[in-house]
């Protein structure tokens, strides 16, 4: 028999890391964006330091991205109080005592490669991951995409354990059992082999410049966060996919990384045209998944002993999701085709 938790164990959105902007969005005027069902207002101190706060004052409501930067301190339009950079109001006009109570959520940031992202708790749990054994400095981004899902979050992350759904929809036939691993305690890895099988003009280059077999490893972060190491006999990319959880579904941004030049003038004109052409073939490649999750609905009771990784996965995010480590019972087996994986742990 085949358990997976019900829908309501798992959180409107799970703790983790986040996307929020662009690098150079944040400036010395309030930017700020609707995520995650609340406000978020973000600048920058005179030193440059990124900052992340509620952007709907503690106050009044009033909006603080409709405000000013005075210094290192956020402005409220309504009443011109004063946050400093940890949420802390540091002044307010009408009197000189400021009540202990007067703050607003500050965010963890952490900025890479040109993006600026955040941890949706006061603490973060884990540092904002990577791929494994890969040092950022060493890559250049492509130009973020994105599609929204009207699915929930938590089947964008479940997409790369359900290994049924590789054959269907993009021809890859899985050569080798699957390998189950728990590099962290908020982290849970899947690495598989398949055979590129397919007919259409994409598979075909990939098999003429790439090489007819991959193997996929996906690290997904509590839910909402996944690095993806294709690695052909020729070549190897590098993927990023960040779920923002929404009312009606989840909108997906992915990130493709490309190894970095040495020189700088490979750096000006070969990464961007390498970045480019990647980002083409993965987005087409994502295209295929995103059109059969969108309007996908969770059906605990349904699962199947192929969907046995799947089920694995399931049980083990409705934990971490809210924020604690999985015990190690449930750093188990994965299964397929009636075969147990290896998993370690």
């Amino acid at each position: 028999m085949i358990v997976a938790p019900a829908a309501d164990c798992f959180p409107a959105q799970p703790a983790s890391w986040y996307y929020f902007c662009r690098s150079r969005d944040l400036g010395r005027q309030p930017f700020a964006r609707e995520l995650l069902g609340r406000r978020l207002v973000g600048y920058r101190t005179g030193a440059g330091r990124a900052v992340l706060l509620d952007g709907v004052c503690g106050h009044f409501g009033g909006d603080l991205g409709q405000g000013c930067v005075i210094d290192d301190r956020i402005r409220c339009p309504f009443h011109n109080w004063e946050y400093g950079p940890d949420g802390r109001c540091e002044h307010i006009p009408a009197q000189a005592d400021i009540p202990a109570g007067a703050r607003q959520a500050a965010f963890p940031v952490v900025e890479r490669l040109g993006f600026v992202f955040f941890f949706n708790r006061p603490e973060p749990l884990f540092p904002l991951p990577f791929f494994e054994g890969c040092d950022p400095d060493d890559f250049t981004p492509a130009r973020p995409f994105e599609t929204f899902l009207r699915c929930p979050w938590y089947l964008v992350g479940a997409n790369a354990f359900d290994l049924q759904h590789f054959r269907a929809a993009h021809e890859r036939r899985l050569t080798q059992t699957p390998i189950v691993e728990c590099p962290g305690p908020f982290a849970r890895r899947v690495t598989s082999t398949f055979t590129v099988s397919g007919t259409t003009w994409p598979d075909r280059i990939t098999r003429l410049f790439a090489g007819d077999r991959v193997t996929m490893a996906v690290t997904d972060w509590c839910g909402n966060m996944s690095f993806v190491t294709a690695t052909f006999r020729r070549t190897r990319s590098y993927g990023m996919v960040i779920t923002e959880p929404t009312a009606s579904g989840a909108i997906v941004r992915i990130i493709v990384h490309v190894p970095r030049s040495r020189g700088w003038l490979g750096r000006l004109l070969k990464d961007p045209i390498h970045a480019a052409v990647r980002r083409y073939f993965i987005q087409r490649f994502v295209a295929e998944d995103a059109q059969r999750l969108d309007g996908a609905r969770y059906h605990p009771l349904g699962l199947i002993d192929a969907d046995r990784a799947m089920a694995d996965y399931f049980r083990w995010l409705a934990i971490v999701a809210h924020g604690r480590p999985a015990p190690v019972e449930e750093q188990h087996a994965a299964a397929w085709g009636g075969q147990t994986a290896e998993v370690v742990v």
